[in-house]
């Protein structure tokens, strides 16, 4: 009788071990983020885009900002002129900018999370913006505005 007993709990102990080894070793689903840029126009003087990330997977994702600033943009002068830099005002709305460190943010199932990017004291022309999350997910989206003042 011991012996029946302790050969049941030896295989009841290397089934756990398996059950727990494969399960364990399933890979994890990569998070599905959709990535949107959207050009709101004119707001109150400024130009407004709204740059956006919903988690469209089934599980939650986990998103890792190394800084503070969780997108990385760039404004490109389709008119082969040079942008002088130090006009032109751009104000980051929605970030996490309390920390001077970056964060970790868990998106649930078809949760997003939106970014306005509002820009000012830009000469007239023709631009490119150039968008893409710092988390390294979802798409780099550009989008062709004129300015005409």
């Amino acid at each position: 009788m011991k012996k029946t007993f302790i050969i049941l709990i030896g295989l009841l102990i290397i089934g756990v071990g398996f059950i727990v080894f494969f399960n364990g070793n399933q890979k994890q689903e990569d998070p599905k983020i959709l990535s949107q840029l959207e050009d709101k126009g004119n707001v109150n003087g400024k130009r407004e885009f709204l740059f956006s990330l919903t988690n469209v997977g089934e599980n939650k994702a986990e998103l890792e900002f190394p800084t503070w600033l969780e997108y990385n943009w760039s404004i490109g002068d389709l008119d082969n002129k040079e942008i002088p830099s130090e006009e032109i005002i751009v104000e980051n709305i929605d970030l996490n900018e309390n920390a001077n460190e970056g964060r970790i943010l868990v998106l649930e199932p078809n949760e997003k999370i939106e970014y306005r990017l509002l820009i000012s004291k830009i000469p007239k022309g023709n631009y490119e913006i150039a968008i893409d999350s710092s988390s390294g997910y979802g798409s780099t989206h550009s989008q062709e505005f004129t300015i005409e003042k």
